[in-house]
């Protein structure tokens, strides 16, 4: 199966940047809210003066030239935003990173990227911080208003210029910077634009930490659309999430699979009262069950359900609403968006006929594509070629064109020469009513060299019953798939980007 793009498509072909966007907007609707963050609401024309004047500080004081890194500590905040587009604006390439990182993981970014200009809440004390210009966050703000000049005049930067390095770890193992351009940004941008229907009436909360790829796409996808978007910090507090609905005009919500089921471990079904009013729905980041689907739909049964499929190193490309599509499951992941060419292909990158029965890796070729890994070459080959991003999903088409995601190559696990996706054996545990969460590790096994563990976080009420859940997986999957081992755990490891974390377990066992 092959679905083509349209060669690089940008909605408005004079504009190379998300920056250029913001401009245009602050003269045509001044009064229009861009970024709500708390109960402080900033229009276009308030927050094109916050990114000029910052931008002039940054250029005309900080030295910031073309090209020059920043690293940015993630927060929810309006300074951070502030500080992206300006970064952009003065031709620099935004380094965002979690504002929990441990000080020497940030330090060795800052020195691989040689950062000019460190933007954070606090210093870094007692490590190698030498002609590093730092910038405190809280004051952005009072800086973008005291160096605003009416009228100052930037060269906004071109689509093929660096825009930013996103670190796709950096809590263990060595950190990959993928580097991103402006033409990458906004053909993504236009993939959600497009394939979420968004109007530039929709409100869209985001409680994600910012530093993260899907929740930084809905900030210059706001701002390229003219919408509005809600900066909330994170789920802890459930009373501003609702604060956010009722007051301050939320119509579409980017919610992780994680964000979901803490809205409803929280609040229950609070969450249908809303249905009239919620146009759309995002759940990505981390496979969502079809249990979690369903519930969702009874929730929301007028809204658009999205999932979609990306990576950082390809923005989203496949993508659909499961509202509509409720007959696809299995892992699917929808069809490919405008700016994106997805094949799949074997082992050895040749594209292939896929089907259930024969799957391969996912491709994606197109103008979402990473320029690279920042100075890993040699990685960067392994990767990617002229035209495609390889990845090492497990996928196949299906006869209506929809992708389906089986696994991934380094998570599918041999039991005794027959392939198993652990993603599969946890999908079918989660449709058992007793179970909130569960995850499938590898342990080893004299006969069949591997065999599989699951660990499950019980539903609120329900006793383990170790036999009971294996009795309902023997009803429910191939006998390869049934695990061998089940234990009780009071939570799912995750990393980063609140994916279950395989890797936190050896042999079975969760490591300290």
């Amino acid at each position: 199966m092959i679905t083509s793009f349209r060669n690089g498509m940008i909605i408005d072909k004079d504009k190379s940047c998300v920056e250029a966007y913001l401009n245009e907007y602050a003269m045509m609707f001044p009064d229009r809210t861009a970024i709500i963050v708390k109960d402080e609401m900033t229009t276009y024309s308030k927050l094109r003066e916050y990114v000029w004047g910052f931008a002039g500080y940054l250029r005309d004081r900080a030295g910031l030239k073309k090209s020059d890194c920043v690293v940015v500590r993630s927060t929810q905040t309006l300074s951070y935003a502030v500080s992206y587009f300006a970064v952009h604006l003065c031709g620099g390439i935004f380094v965002p990173v979690e504002r929990s990182l441990p000080d020497d993981k940030c330090v060795s970014i800052i020195q691989e990227t040689n950062a000019v200009i460190y933007i954070a809440p606090k210093e870094i004390n007692g490590l190698e911080m030498d002609g590093i210009q730092f910038i405190q966050s809280k004051n952005v703000e009072s800086i973008s208003k005291d160096h605003y000049v009416e009228g100052k005049l930037f060269d906004f930067p071109a689509l093929s210029d660096s825009a930013d390095i996103m670190y796709t770890t950096g809590t263990t193992g060595k950190a990959k910077g993928v580097e991103i351009t402006h033409s990458v940004i906004l053909a993504t941008a236009e993939n959600y634009i497009t394939g979420f229907k968004i109007k530039p009436e929709n409100v869209i909360a985001v409680p994600g930490p910012m530093n993260h790829v899907n929740p930084l796409r809905k900030l210059y996808v706001s701002i390229m659309n003219g919408s509005t978007i809600v900066i909330l910090n994170g789920m802890l507090n459930i009373r501003n999430f609702y604060h956010a609905l009722d007051e301050q005009g939320v119509t579409s919500l980017c919610l992780p699979p994680a964000s979901l089921r803490t809205l409803w471990q929280v609040s229950g079904n609070k969450l249908s009262e809303y249905a009239e009013k919620i146009d759309f729905v995002e759940c990505s980041t981390a496979p969502l069950t079809e249990d979690d689907k369903s519930r969702l739909r009874s929730q929301l049964p007028y809204s658009r359900l999205y999932n979609n499929y990306g990576l950082s190193e390809c923005g989203a490309m496949l993508m659909y609403d499961f509202n509509e599509y409720k007959e696809k499951t299995e892992g699917c992941v929808g069809t490919p968006a405008i700016n994106a060419h997805v094949i799949i292909v074997d082992d050895n990158r040749n594209e292939i006929q896929s089907s259930k029965e024969n799957t391969g890796f996912i491709a994606c070729e197109g103008p979402i594509n990473m320029k690279g890994y920042w100075r890993e070459p040699e990685l960067t080959a392994r990767t990617k070629d002229d035209r495609f991003v390889y990845t090492n999903d497990l996928a196949y088409y299906d006869e209506d064109g929809f992708v389906h995601i089986v696994g991934r190559k380094d998570d599918t696990i041999n039991i005794g020469g027959l392939k198993v996706s652990p993603t599969e054996v946890e999908d079918a545990a989660q449709s058992m009513d007793g179970i909130s969460e569960c995850i499938c590790v590898p342990v080893d096994d004299e006969l069949t060299g591997s065999a599989l563990k699951l660990f499950v976080v019980p539903r609120e009420g329900y006793v383990f019953d170790e036999t009971a859940i294996r009795k309902y997986m023997i009803q429910h999957v191939e006998s390869c798939m049934v695990p061998k081992y089940i234990d009780q755990i009071a939570k799912i490891p995750r990393n980063y980007v609140g994916k279950p974390d395989r890797k936190v377990f050896q042999n079975g066992i969760l490591r300290k």
